[in-house]
């Protein structure tokens, strides 16, 4: 690729990124109901917890390598479980699947119980309790944060030196989680995990009992958490997309923009507030979508983690020097309606289209790699097997047997509860 200096200094290091990984388990009993206890007492920045007093979240710290960010994950794990295994009231287990465990109905879900300077956290889940219902709170899932290293802004910015760095950075955000938005589908429809559900959470969503065995991820669907609105914000530029945001608020539509459940967000460092936002940029991109996985410790599959890295920086790249395939999914409204479609279980048998696309996507990305791996000046991590993981995310489209769903749904096909625990515990219970 002929490119000026500028750009071949952002080409040769498209795959240097940071990385951040936020997953979120409930804690459960050793005969499969939910935890009712108070979350464990441990100082660690990284174990916090999320809407639930049994809902932990493990968050790791920002690093330049994804494996690093899996096993700091899996460590944090470690901790906890440690340490709720010892509770005099009985031994507890940390539940890594994205549907909950059984619950002694919706009053037994008990709100995250902060207190001092952050007892507004439980005053502002009082109030999304009260909205939303309880029931959908207990979906758990995982986060991916990404960010471009410093240096990538200070290359583009000798491309585009009208632009002050926050500016730049901010604006390119836009761009970008534009552009992601468009794949969030695809995101979903590869790494949905969650198939079953105990019939008494699908009571709690409404799922009527036809569409019980139609998803591969309840989280993803049009069951999920999602606001009762669809919104739509403007990725023309930062201001555009601030104030398309704070447009809900004004409205009284939300509380704040922690309250948009959208798949992908753009966010500031530090709390997410859009007073923040507006005065510090853009941070880093926030990939909401994936499902836990309980066949991987940190929650999800690092070569999913990988492909993620790989269509991210392709489309960075295309979004700075071509097109790639064109985008069919343009306006917000399409997006949401298409990640939800994407949850269900027959996807691609259902969507000839979508999966004509998603080959596409692979091939042009397997050419583009291709040609990237030959010039020895471009960093790739020495970890990263790219064509092993674009063909891995490849055979998902192709062979039904390859995809999470259609494991974990022969895997839990005597009894989702028991197969579960058996899982986590090792021993043979009676879970009813």
């Amino acid at each position: 690729m002929k490119l000026q200096e500028a750009d071949q200094e952002i080409y040769q290091n498209l795959l240097k990124a940071e990385f951040g990984i936020e997953k979120e388990s409930l804690r459960v009993r050793a005969d499969g109901y939910l935890a009712d206890t108070k979350h464990p007492n441990i100082r660690n920045r990284g174990i916090s917890r999320d809407f639930g007093e049994s809902q932990v979240e493990f968050i790791s710290g920002v690093s330049a390598n994804l494996q690093d960010a899996c096993v700091e994950i899996c460590c944090l794990q470690d901790i906890v479980e440690q340490a709720i295994a010892l509770r005099p009231t009985g031994k507890e287990y940390i539940w890594t699947y994205s549907n909950p465990p059984l619950y002694h109905g919706e009053d037994s879900i008990r709100i995250a119980e902060f207190a001092g300077v952050k007892k507004q956290k439980t005053t502002y889940r009082e109030y999304l309790a009260q909205k939303y219902g309880k029931v959908k709170m207990l979906f758990s899932g995982v986060h991916l944060n990404y960010s471009m290293p410093q240096e990538f802004f200070g290359f583009l910015q000798k491309k585009e030196p009208r632009f002050s760095y926050k500016q730049l950075k901010s604006e390119w955000y836009v761009r970008l989680g534009d552009r992601l938005m468009s794949d969030s589908w695809l995101l979903v429809a590869l790494t949905s995990a969650s198939p079953v559900a105990d019939s008494q959470f699908l009571d709690g969503l409404r799922v009527p009992p036809e569409e019980r065995t139609s998803y591969a991820s309840f989280r993803n669907s049009i069951y999920g958490y999602w606001n009762p609105f669809i919104p739509e914000l403007c990725y023309t530029d930062f201001t555009s997309y601030l104030d398309s945001m704070n447009q809900y608020v004004k409205r009284k539509e939300i509380d704040s923009i922690q309250e948009l459940y959208y798949p992908i967000r753009l966010k500031p460092a530090g709390e997410n507030t859009l007073k923040r936002l507006a005065h510090n940029g853009i941070n880093h991109i926030e990939l909401r979508m994936l499902d836990l996985n309980p066949m991987c410790c940190a929650g999800v599959a690092k070569r999913d983690l990988v492909f993620i890295h790989l269509l991210t920086a392709y489309r960075t790249a295309k979004l700075l020097w071509g097109d790639g395939q064109k985008e069919f999914l343009q306006s917000d409204k399409e997006r949401v309606m298409y990640h939800k479609i994407a949850a269900r279980y027959s996807f691609w048998e259902e969507n000839p289209k979508f999966k004509k696309y998603a080959l596409g996507l692979l091939k042009e990305m397997k050419e583009f790699y291709a040609n990237y791996e030959e010039d020895t000046k471009c960093f790739i991590p020495n970890d990263y097997n790219i064509f092993e993981v674009l063909s891995f995310e490849e055979e998902k489209i192709l062979n039904p047997d390859k995809r999470y769903a259609n494991q974990l749904r022969k895997q839990y096909e005597s009894g989702y509860i028991k197969a579960r625990m058996w899982e986590i515990t090792g021993e043979e219970g009676e879970f009813h």
